[in-house]
């Protein structure tokens, strides 16, 4: 990463600055957890004994409540440890990828993780070959265990579904080789693949390549857009054949293990951890189709606003309001934050203050940083956010959605025991969009101008077309490929290709031209690695909407009720929690509330454009 000519807090600069350049009020607090290498060492060498003293309880751990309490009790001390040790060494890797002393920790940690699952991946199977009620009785006996008992109770969940200990063993064993193949798209595209050049918006020849992609298509000027976009999803076309390879190779990998492992598809088995039925899935799916006219007004809108007798799909990110020359100081954008949060009531203000003023935030690119933004840290530390703030909307718009994740963090850390501490993957999105919608109609309320307040609605309309619609597409071409994969059929390059070049005519429109290329733009996602994650993003919006509309509205008691579901953790499974704040994902109610805000906005962005 490279940000030049960059003003970081009042301060000019015509470099990055190396790490221990950074002022020590703009770092992250990564002394609270070790205060050297030496206290790391000896918490690193107590997990790996722990380990090789779990693995030898392997014969003994079952035979009776006592015996079962104290192997759950070291399990739990061990993995608490690594959480920390495993934050400790992530966040000081990233802060300086390239510190040879923390990529060390870094790769250390992450060999443990690997040895901790080896070494006790004998646990679920044998606990699913003893008699069921057996488990339960030890449960009823041993009063330490009350925190425990959803986690049992959810692994016995798990017993048609649980090979032998052996076979589980094996399987394990083969993790890193069974998830090579989303290694390889990744070097390919990171690294092997080059995209040639174009010219700017100044006529001079640049290379085009994965990093500056992004920012091309936002060009005012539609050549570059074009040549952006089509020169660089031709590339991918011409390694069609070996992407595709790739892709099918993930897919093949879960559909052969969901049939070993006795479910009925590659999808029910995906979305089993979360205890969702596909139906909700499916309902996703149903209502966004349903309300596609929004979307194509949306890009009728946006064809006006371009003043283009064709929309082509590389015009969808083009900009079409007037630029606001404004720029937001770190402690522009706290206070920003603060006081849209501020609806959430004094517990919440009270904790996100903290995170201010105790070193949870670590905030400006430095020489070597990690790029982008992130929420992250273990039960025993803080909930570390890091940033690359660089005084613009966006990073303000960061700040909020990530101080979400934290926030979310330290409710569940703070109101739960360490084994029911850690929310659901399925609800850990609804934080930080609620954060990021709350900065935004706090925004658009006190604008400064017209042009601001136009700013402010096309970047929540841009977030409803990139999160509900556009996720939604991907997790309809996963559903596609694999029900292909489950049926025995083979992935083609055309037949992937083909189908997500159908998905984008209908998501689309008949008023947009669907460039042929885009159809290779299939096999360029990384998140379809990680097979029915990108729903998640559409239904974590679709909540996070319901949450603002009745925290805006003043809904009696719903604020109170959103609290309580930040402080649940992982005591139950995620629809249940939900249950708090009166949300029941199994009709498509909040779906629709939420394609009505989209349609509120673009009625109110349409309005003042047509100005």
């Amino acid at each position: 990463m490279l940000y030049l000519g960059l003003l970081l807090a009042g301060n000019n600069m015509d470099k990055l600055l190396k790490r221990e350049e950074v002022k020590e009020v703009d770092k992250w607090d990564l002394e609270s957890i070790y205060k050297s290498l030496e206290e790391y060492n000896k918490d690193y060498d107590l997990a790996k004994s722990n380990i090789n003293k779990l693995k030898e309880m392997q014969n003994t751990f079952l035979n009776n409540s006592t015996a079962f309490k104290d192997f759950l009790l070291l399990d739990s001390n061990t993995s608490r440890l690594m959480g920390k040790l495993s934050t400790y060494s992530a966040r000081k890797y990233d802060e300086d990828t390239g510190n040879s002393t923390y990529q060390e920790l870094y790769g250390k940690i992450n060999n443990l993780y690997q040895y901790y699952n080896e070494a006790t991946s004998f646990v679920v199977p044998m606990i699913l070959e003893k008699d069921k009620e057996t488990i339960i009785s030890y449960l009823d006996k041993e009063k330490e265990l009350k925190d425990y008992r959803h986690t049992i109770l959810d692994i016995l969940r798990y017993k048609e579904h649980t090979l032998t200990k052996e076979e589980e063993h094996i399987i394990s064993a083969y993790s890193k080789v069974l998830d090579s193949s989303s290694d390889t798209a990744d070097y390919l595209m990171d690294t092997d693949m080059k995209f040639g050049n174009i010219k700017d918006e100044n006529d001079k020849e640049i290379e085009l390549t994965s990093s500056n992609y992004s920012t091309l298509l936002y060009s005012k000027n539609r050549r570059v857009r074009k040549d952006a976009f089509i020169n660089y999803h031709k590339v991918y076309g011409n390694f069609k054949n070996t992407l595709t390879s790739t892709l099918a190779a993930t897919c093949e990998a879960l559909s052969v293990s969901c049939k070993l492992k006795n479910y009925n598809s590659s999808i029910e088995a995906s979305l089993f951890d979360d205890y969702i039925p596909v139906s909700l899935y499916n309902n996703l799916i149903k209502v966004v189709h349903d309300n596609l006219p929004t979307l194509y007004k949306y890009f009728d809108v946006k064809k006006k606003m371009l003043g283009l007798d064709e929309f082509h799909l590389y015009d969808g990110y083009a900009q079409v309001v007037n630029d606001i020359d404004k720029k937001y100081s770190f402690d522009m954008g706290e206070k920003l934050v603060s006081d849209a949060l501020s609806v959430l009531g004094d517990e919440y203000s009270r904790e996100l203050d903290k995170a201010f003023k105790e070193g949870y935030i670590d905030k400006y690119p430095n020489l070597n940083k990690r790029s982008g933004a992130y929420s992250s840290g273990s039960y025993d530390t803080k909930p570390f956010v890091l940033l690359n703030y660089t005084n613009e909307y966006n990073d303000v718009s960061t700040l909020a959605h990530e101080l979400g994740h934290s926030m979310h963090t330290y409710f569940s850390n703070h109101y739960n025991s360490y084994e029911n501490s850690s929310y659901p993957i399925f609800l850990a999105e609804i934080a930080s969009t609620v954060n990021e919608l709350l900065l935004s109609y706090y925004m658009e309320e006190n604008a400064d101008s017209e042009d601001e307040k136009v700013a402010i609605l096309n970047e929540r309309l841009d977030l409803f077309k990139a999160t509900i619609f556009r996720q939604t597409m991907f997790a309809e071409f996963e559903k596609y490929i694999h029900e292909l994969t489950d049926k025995g059929e083979i992935l083609t390059s055309d037949n992937i290709c083909n189908y997500y070049y159908e998905l984008n005519k209908l998501y689309f429109g008949p008023n947009v031209v669907v460039d042929d290329e885009v159809r290779y733009e299939a096999l360029r996602i990384p998140h379809f690695y990680t097979p029915f994650y990108v729903y998640k993003y559409a239904t974590g919006l679709s909540i996070a909407s319901y949450i603002v509309k009745n925290i805006l509205n003043n809904t009696p008691k719903f604020k109170e009720k959103y609290i309580e579901f930040l402080k649940s953790g992982g005591r139950d499974y995620p629809l249940e929690v939900l249950k708090i704040i009166d949300i029941d994902l199994t009709d498509t109610k909040v779906f629709d509330e939420t394609m009505e805000m989209f349609k509120e906005t673009l009625e109110k962005f349409a309005s003042l454009t047509n100005k």
